[in-house]
């Protein structure tokens, strides 16, 4: 099923600095764009990983159609592609792990 870009889901990722590392200050930036072309999101949404400077701003952030949407909004958006909100942020999370790793070791 191909949806519109109006339609789908856009998880806007801050990305904590110290998960790099005592550099990571330094270097998140970089690996924040490295993320953006190496993590490849299901048909159904976007990513976009930016640092997370403001610790007064959510980690993650899901939105259709530039709208924010609620934790339960989220839950039902992913529930319709049969996909439970957990085990979709636990994947993408190991993912991430992964993109790290790679990162650093170039």
């Amino acid at each position: 099923m191909q949806l519109s870009d109006d339609k789908k889901l856009h998880l806007l990722y801050r990305v904590e600095p110290g998960c790099l590392g005592p550099n990571g200050v330094q270097i998140i930036e970089a690996f924040c764009e490295y993320a953006n072309q190496q993590l490849s999101a299901p048909s159904f949404t976007y990513y976009h990983f930016t640092p997370r400077f403001d610790k007064s701003k959510a980690e993650r952030q899901y939105s259709v159609n530039s709208k924010i949407l609620s934790e339960q909004h989220a839950y039902a958006y992913l529930a319709h592609f049969n996909t439970n909100k957990d085990e979709f942020e636990e994947l993408l999370d190991e993912q991430l792990t992964q993109a790290i790793d790679s990162f650093l070791e170039r």
